[in-house]
């Protein structure tokens, strides 16, 4: 009896062991196919993703030129500007349609153009013309001085430095050479006295300074650098220029010992074509001598009058 319960035993120990070598059997083969399922789809998604990235460099190549190592070009600059900045640029549908238009249009709209259009033409100037794409500058002179003379008459106010202040008259006779530089020659006639003496001589009796006339003769040249426009009504615009001055010569008179320097700055006015009004500021540097005393003195002139454009 006891051996028979020693094979019992026996028996459902070798069927616990067979059982549970069944149980780990089947786990082992359910986590392997559970593996291989898994690197089954992961390789399914790699093959996917090799398939995009290989499509995609194909693309690439192919469809854009980018492979061969060529790059986009930029679509090439247009050779002219606009011959209207303010005008916006045509649709395709507008180009079309003035493509199949007739000859005869284009010519009616020519002939229906007013003076309006000439606005619209001049406003070529702020993008370049049609030649070359140059910027044009300031625009053309209504009033030309080159290889003209100029004959003026003066008068105005002489400041004296040393001597009493008083007026100053004469003219002037100039040649431009140029548009811009002139060449000129001015002779003015101004009284000269000394104030200041004659409560002294009326005390004294005597008379050391002699009131008499001062005659100037002065070669300058002149520059005009700036051509302008004076606007005085809607309708009225008048052309004109500044101009300097400078220049040497003579100052006929006792009280003076050597030569007159000169200086000086003004503007004309372009009236018609043959007037003109001209206004001058001129510094008249000398050396004189009064009552002994000498020194250099500066003698501010203040000019205005009308030329004459010759030829």
């Amino acid at each position: 009896m006891g051996s028979g319960r020693c094979v019992t035993r026996e028996h459902s120990w070798v069927r616990l062991c067979l059982e549970r070598s069944h149980f780990l059997d089947g786990k082992l083969k359910k986590r392997n196919r559970t593996r291989l399922a898994n690197a089954v789809s992961k390789g399914l998604r790699s093959s996917a993703l090799l398939r995009a990235t290989l499509a995609f460099a194909f693309a690439l190549r192919f469809g854009l030129g980018l492979g061969n190592g060529s790059s986009a070009l930029a679509a090439p600059a247009a050779d002219t500007a606009p011959s209207n900045p303010f005008q916006s640029a045509a649709t395709e549908d507008d180009d079309a349609a003035d493509d199949t238009a007739p000859a005869e249009t284009s010519g009616e709209e020519e002939e229906e153009e007013g003076p309006g259009s000439e606005s619209l033409h001049a406003l070529t100037c702020l993008d370049g013309d049609a030649t070359g794409g140059r910027r044009k500058g300031v625009q053309r002179r209504d009033f030309l001085k080159r290889h003209r003379f100029e004959l003026s008459g003066m008068g105005g106010f002489y400041a004296s430095d040393a001597l009493s202040s008083t007026y100053s008259y004469g003219g002037a006779l100039s040649f431009y050479p140029s548009e811009d530089f002139g060449l000129e020659l001015l002779v003015t006639r101004s009284p000269v006295q000394f104030r200041l003496e004659e409560p002294f001589n009326a005390f004294t009796k005597e008379e050391h300074f002699v009131p008499s006339d001062a005659w100037q003769a002065i070669a300058s040249m002149s520059w005009s650098p700036i051509h302008a426009k004076f606007k005085f009504t809607e309708q009225t615009i008048i052309h004109g220029d500044l101009f300097a001055v400078a220049g040497a010569g003579r100052t006929f008179h006792d009280s003076v010992m050597g030569l007159t320097w000169e200086a000086g700055a003004g503007f004309k006015l372009y009236l018609t074509k043959r007037l003109a009004f001209r206004f001058d500021v001129r510094d008249f540097l000398l050396p004189q001598e009064v009552l002994g005393r000498g020194r250099i003195t500066n003698n501010v002139t203040v000019l205005g009058g009308l030329s004459l454009w010759l030829l």
